[in-house]
């Protein structure tokens, strides 16, 4: 009995949790740019959660927030970019012949789901530490390869989200954006071997590059 009473308040915490975080991402999404770094520590508070740690949800949300906002901005803007590009080369198939919309217009769709998917792995890396536009790039092109069933999985997981928060409008308000952020922790951040590495190899960059560094002061 008070196994399951104990369970039932676990469970409506984090129903609470979910809901103040999808209010707080909403409230400092607002000016757009600042978007894509809330959803950052929307993501990593989820991992959290998920491994209890003891600071309220709320407070570690403005921290990285915070923490992420001038680095996740110049990485929203990249993206940004890119997808003005495919939406405005997407629009101009509609106005090409039919012989080379039937080329482009599948093209164009596959270059969307990999960047897409390149999306969704910048955060996970973001999140492990990588900061810098060119190794994070990159290294998020690797794993799309490396684990494509889990990209596609979560691009069909995130439009099923996105299409039930159009036809219910109170599902956005309440906690569409914490499950977003859910199910990119959930299937993102899995114990497997790719993870491992990923951590390693950025551990052994952030070495070196303070080994150059203590070298540099050395010769001055």
């Amino acid at each position: 009995m008070i196994s399951s009473h104990n369970k039932l308040v676990r469970v409506l915490e984090y129903i609470v949790d979910f809901v103040l975080l999808n209010f707080l991402f909403i409230l400092c999404s607002l000016p757009i740019v600042t978007a894509y770094p809330a959803f950052i520590a929307l993501v990593e508070v989820m991992k959290d959660l998920s491994e209890d740690k003891p600071i309220p949800a709320w407070k570690q949300f403005l921290k990285l927030f915070y923490d992420y906002l001038i680095k996740g901005i110049k990485v929203w803007l990249v993206l940004l970019f890119v997808s003005v590009i495919l939406i405005g080369n997407l629009l101009a198939v509609n106005y090409m012949p039919n012989a080379l919309q039937n080329f482009f217009l599948p093209f164009n769709i596959i270059v969307s789901i990999l960047f897409l998917g390149i999306s969704s792995n910048l955060i996970k890396l973001f999140i492990l530490g990588e900061h810098h536009l060119k190794p994070l790039f990159i290294s998020s092109f690797y794993l799309l390869f490396r684990q494509p069933l889990k990209t596609l999985l979560l691009i069909l997981i995130n439009s099923i989200i996105l299409i039930l928060s159009v036809y219910l409008r109170f599902i956005p308000i309440i906690f569409s954006f914490s499950l977003l952020a859910y199910a990119h922790y959930f299937l993102m951040f899995g114990k497997d071997k790719s993870l491992m590495i990923i951590r390693l190899t950025l551990k052994t960059e952030n070495l070196f590059l303070f080994e150059k560094k203590v070298d540099l002061i050395s010769i001055k």
